[in-house]
């Protein structure tokens, strides 16, 4: 009994000096004395618009205009976006702007010289040069190519694509080709129709008559030939080309361009005669058309 008698007392004791600890450290209160703290008047000195705002009305802020807030919102994300673009390096200026802008010039005017040039110069380098932009400028490009390579690896051409399957779209070709307009190089009479062995047509005016290209073109040859006197060819696009002939000896010389409806010569005068004789003639990849599908002569 003794024994229980003082554990029982050393357990009350114990849970006595507990609480005695608990109650000392709730009464403890820390010394702020020497701290100060701003009064009312204080703060209004501090912060008096807003104070005034939320003493007059102390749910403003509640009823901000959803627009405004959000305008307010995008213009710190839009200032936050500028500024972390700028930390990714230093702005640009004016002058690196300029000197972008004057290599370029200075690199397409050397372009310019160098093209200007090679029409001007005869060598074998400059005739290679000469070829191929005349040619990447009047023919059209060969899609038969791309159009089996796209056939081998998706099976047939795309329907948005018609270029890539010229096979299937032959009609529509036609029907442009047909509708293409051109200009009739002279108003005449027509004295000679289109044969295959002839490969053009003559048609009759009066000497020094105006004849005009029937379409922008550049000049492939312009001399004399037997059968046509002096003959000016002109090289338009997807392979067209159209030769006159029997014209008076001009200013026309080889690799001008010639714009369509424009004057390329007049129609010369023969010996003895009133009246001249123009030959015309078109073809297209080499293969001879008959003129009076396309134009109109009397």
């Amino acid at each position: 009994m003794d024994t229980t008698k003082n554990v029982r007392e050393r357990r009350m004791e114990k849970l006595r000096k507990l609480q005695e600890g608990v109650d000392s450290r709730a009464g403890r209160r820390p010394d702020v004395s020497h701290m100060h703290f701003p009064q009312v008047d204080e703060r209004r000195e501090l912060y008096p618009s807003r104070l005034d705002r939320l003493e007059e009305d102390p749910y403003a802020s509640l009823r901000v205009d959803p627009e405004v807030e959000w305008n307010r919102k995008w213009k710190r994300e839009f200032t936050e976006y500028r500024r972390n673009d700028d930390d990714l390096g230093p702005p640009e200026r004016d002058g690196s702007w300029r000197g972008r802008i004057s290599a370029r010039i200075l690199v397409s005017g050397l372009l310019f010289a160098l093209t200007w040039g090679m029409f001007h110069v005869h060598h074998p380098l400059a005739e290679k040069g000469k070829k191929w932009i005349t040619t990447a400028l009047t023919e059209s490009v060969d899609a038969s190519s791309v159009a089996a390579w796209y056939e081998r690896k998706f099976g047939s051409a795309p329907s948005f694509l018609p270029a890539l399957n010229p096979a299937k779209h032959q009609d529509a070709e036609k029907v442009s080709a047909v509708t293409k307009h051109y200009f009739t190089p002279v108003q005449g009479k027509l004295i000679a129709a289109f044969t295959p062995g002839q490969s053009g047509v003559l048609v009759d005016a009066k000497s020094g008559t105006p004849v005009a290209a029937v379409d922008t073109g550049l000049v492939t040859f312009a001399g004399m030939k037997e059968d046509t006197g002096f003959t000016v060819v002109l090289r338009h696009t997807d392979g067209v080309e159209s030769i006159y002939g029997h014209l008076a000896q001009g200013k026309i010389q080889l690799n001008d361009w010639i714009k369509g409806g424009e004057t390329l010569g007049t129609v010369d005068k023969p010996q003895g005669q009133a009246s001249g004789t123009l030959f015309f003639a078109l073809a297209k990849d080499g293969k001879p058309l008959n003129p009076t599908d396309v134009i109109t002569f009397d």
